[in-house]
């Protein structure tokens, strides 16, 4: 005698179960009794099928041993036929109450559920304003401090041209005192200084003009950074405007959706 529950068996358990399951995940009372009562059904037929083949009733002194059926599997059945009854009279109250309180038979969200989640999505706000605000503060600090370290940088560029200018300057006296103290003619001697002297303004036209460009590229940064900063901090101010707009929006609307279920509990009580 074969054990081994048919394809047709299995293939009918599985769509029970599937249906049972699926109706269940469903906001109707209506519908999720259907679901309890198929998949019930579909879980007696499993345990049916793991009884194997038929047998005589398993009474001693009546049917032989080897001959009997399993007793466990139907009176697990028994069991969850009388649990399944429970549970649909149980769901039948709940779906009639319903009807008479609310003229429907749908699960409402729980009001404190609601509030306690609208809650969360508040401190999640909260949250990722801080995140975004310290993202920028940190953004600008870095943006700063590169500022800083380039004007420090330009000093140091100044100082150092201003010292070679210096050392030159003082190249310039040495040479001019050595050539007074020689024994040339008027003439060379002021040949020399107005050529030591082309060659120093020369020199120092070169180093402010260098300056002035340093200083010209700075500024240029500065104000890009500034400019930087305030399209950040207004891109910034936009995002959390349109964040609170939205859980406003959220919260607004969950509240309206709450007044009308009491509203409708209020005329189903009255």
């Amino acid at each position: 005698m074969n054990d081994t529950p048919t394809i047709l068996l299995v293939v009918v358990v599985g769509v029970l179960v599937a249906a049972g399951v699926a109706l269940l995940l469903e906001r109707s009372l209506t519908r999720i009794l259907l679901g309890v009562i198929l998949l019930g059904n579909g879980v007696n037929l499993m345990i049916l099928s793991t009884g194997g083949a038929a047998g005589g009733p398993p009474l001693l002194g009546l049917t032989p041993v080897e001959e009997m059926s399993d007793p466990l599997p139907q009176a697990m059945i028994l069991t969850a036929i009388v649990i399944t009854l429970g549970v649909t009279a149980f769901l039948l109250a709940m779906a009639y109450r319903s009807w008479q309180l609310q003229g429907h038979d749908e699960v409402q969200d729980d009001a404190e559920d609601r509030r306690i989640s609208t809650g969360g999505e508040r401190r999640e706000l909260r949250r990722r304003i801080r995140e975004q605000r310290r993202g920028l503060y940190k953004e600008i600090k870095a943006q700063r401090s590169d500022l800083k370290a380039r004007i420090a940088a330009e000093d140091r560029r100044e100082e150092a041209e201003r010292a070679e200018i210096r050392e030159q300057l003082a190249a310039a006296q040495r040479d001019l005192d050595a050539c007074l103290s020689d024994d040339h003619d008027d003439e060379t001697r002021q040949r020399y200084i107005d050529d030591r002297t082309e060659g120093v303004r020369a020199t120092i036209e070169k180093a402010r003009g260098r300056v002035r460009a340093s200083r010209h590229e700075l500024a240029s940064h500065l104000r890009a950074d500034k400019e930087a900063e305030r399209r950040q901090r207004k891109e910034l101010r936009r995002r959390i405007r349109a964040q609170k707009r939205q859980v406003r929006s959220q919260i607004r609307a969950e509240r309206e959706r709450l007044a009308r279920a009491e509203d409708s509990d209020l005329q189903g009580a009255d």
